[in-house]
């Protein structure tokens, strides 16, 4: 691939995670015991749908963002999805938003950093390229690690 082409990619995966940050920093110490997270769902550079974690026990930032995109009539069928931290794995209180990813057929999702839950660490990403989804992780991940630094430290 050429480095023009490159470099105007990484661009756009800045951006749109940037974007993912400033979302999440919204509800900033306002999610309970989960991280605020932001989420931006892209398709051929247009935003379909934007989303945070929502207080303790209701929906997740990629849960938000996918539901905003569905109710604009979006099909999300290969768009990529940007997301500070990885999607979760398990069915807690909320469905796992990795497995609801896959379900939608989203084809990249973009992370930030890893979540640090130990449910979670990795499985979240295996789910999604067992489903076939490609991921990118570590974008923008010093900004996002800066963000959440009160909610990693009881973690790491």
């Amino acid at each position: 691939m050429p480095l023009l082409l490159l470099l105007y990619m990484s661009e756009i995966k800045l951006r749109f995670m940037k974007r993912a940050l400033e979302l999440g920093e919204q509800v900033r110490n306002k999610t309970g015991d989960n991280p605020w997270v932001g989420c931006v769902i892209v398709k051929g550079g247009k935003v379909l749908g934007e989303g945070y974690t929502q207080s303790t026990g209701k929906l997740h930032a990629e849960a938000t963002a996918i539901r905003n995109a569905e109710t604009k009539g979006h099909s999300l069928a290969g768009s990529t999805l940007y997301c500070t931290v990885e999607p979760c794995s398990f069915r807690g209180r909320t469905p796992s938003c990795a497995k609801t990813i896959v379900e939608k057929q989203i084809s990249h999702v973009v992370i930030s950093i890893r979540d640090p839950h130990p449910q979670v660490n990795g499985e979240g990403i295996r789910l999604l390229r067992d489903g076939g989804i490609t991921v990118t992780e570590g974008v923008e991940e010093q900004s996002v690690r800066r963000s959440l630094q009160d909610w990693l430290s009881g973690w790491e």
